[in-house]
């Protein structure tokens, strides 16, 4: 399943996120059958189908680069959550608390590591742009 990303280190986290999130609904869904887990499968193809989507629309733009970067991870905290949600029973209840705890925390992680990759590409950017000026200005006085 390809990902769109913002560079090699958000693929190579948003691959990361990816498993890790899978490994979550995998341990929710144990005692049921393979069908629970092939479903939520489903649902994380048809999100990342529609976010590669988006992001071909947004190349050309910072902000809403951002909003397509926090995109992922939002749609996929909530699709799980929901999900957890419907497997939650009485005998599940304490399995299915923790393991959302566990993804509301690497969730929270994960966008804040993509916060800083969007800061990072945001100063080269500026960099670049500041470059092109001074080399705009040179070439203006010569």
């Amino acid at each position: 399943m390809k990902l769109n990303s913002l560079n090699n280190k958000h693929e190579e986290m948003l691959q990361k996120y990816l498993l890790f999130v899978q490994g979550t609904v995998y341990s929710a869904t144990e005692d049921y059958n393979v069908k629970k887990f092939s479903d939520f499968n489903e649902i994380i193809e048809n999100i990342i189908d529609y976010t590669n989507a988006f992001s071909k629309i947004i190349k050309t733009s910072s902000r809403r680069r951002s909003e397509w970067a926090y995109m992922t991870p939002n749609l996929i905290l909530y699709s799980c959550m929901g999900f957890l949600a419907g497997l939650k029973d009485n005998k599940s209840e304490e399995l299915i608390d923790h393991l959302s705890k566990d993804l509301f925390d690497k969730t929270v992680d994960f966008v804040g590591e993509t916060s800083d990759i969007l800061q990072d590409i945001k100063i080269k950017e500026d960099m670049q742009e500041e470059l092109l000026t001074i080399q705009k200005q040179k070439n203006g006085r010569t």
